[in-house]
């Protein structure tokens, strides 16, 4: 599975000097800060900067001589570019607001951005409203679209980021693996058309730093199909709403 596909549009979430923002890379709300081993990015105009993605896992700490820390501690980094750099929130970084430094070759960026226990955001894959969500259908492999609809009563993968804490630790940067699964401490409410459905499973997906998977199963009532809403709540924080498309 490539990250790059859930790389789409993003989250606010703070703000650094030099009109660099910081965001969440999963959905674009104004109103919702990030959480401790989260995607994130920050945006802004970074000289000296020569475009690169990390060529695998784990995700170096340094990039193309970029280094971004969040409360003192490095975070992985996914990609770099003069617009834009892409990483993890450390998983030691606690609520709060926190100091971040971008450092380049030409200098240091100084700001903080806002941290909470849980920051739930979907990954989105066009621009509609709502946005189609980065979800999978039953086979695993199947991307859900207007032509590969899922049925009612089918389990697909939802994917996201800020899923708060988990039942082991992970490594920044770092493939949770399957041995053992990653799940999330908090099992997430998912509302399909706004009806609450069953979670089966919800945790990091094994191959993808920072990932987070939920495998809910599409409700059987009969109104919801065609292009669907969906929406997740964590701890009492809600996600962005993104589209399913039902048969």
């Amino acid at each position: 599975m490539s990250f790059k596909t859930y790389l789409a549009v993003l989250l606010f979430c703070g703000s650094l000097s030099a009109q660099v923002t910081i965001v969440n890379n999963a959905s674009f709300r104004a109103d919702q800060p990030v959480s401790a081993g989260s995607w994130a990015a920050a945006f802004g105009a970074f000289t000296g900067i020569s475009t690169t993605t990390a060529p695998s896992f784990p995700l170096s700490k340094t990039l193309a001589g970029v280094r971004v820390t969040v409360d003192g501690v490095d975070a992985a980094l996914y990609d770099v570019r003069s617009s834009q750099i892409t990483f993890l929130i450390p998983y030691a970084t606690v609520p709060g607001l926190r100091p971040v430094q971008i450092t380049t070759s030409t200098g240091t960026l100084s700001g903080f951005v806002r941290v909470i226990t849980s920051a739930p955001g979907i990954f989105t894959k066009d621009t509609a409203t709502p946005p189609k969500g980065a979800i999978r259908n039953q086979d695993g492999f199947t991307e859900n679209t207007s032509s590969t609809p899922a049925r009612r009563g089918d389990v697909v993968s939802i994917y996201g980021t800020g899923p708060g804490a988990l039942t082991r630790e992970v490594g920044d940067g770092v493939a949770p693996g399957a041995t053992p699964l990653a799940f999330t401490r908090s099992t997430p409410q998912v509302f399909i058309n706004g009806v609450e459905t069953q979670v089966q499973f919800s945790g990091l997906n094994p191959d993808v730093p920072g990932l987070w998977q939920i495998n809910a199963v599409v409700p059987s009532a009969s109104f919801i199909t065609g292009r669907v809403a969906v929406r997740v709540f964590v701890d009492g924080v809600d996600s962005n709403e993104v589209a399913l498309f039902v048969q």
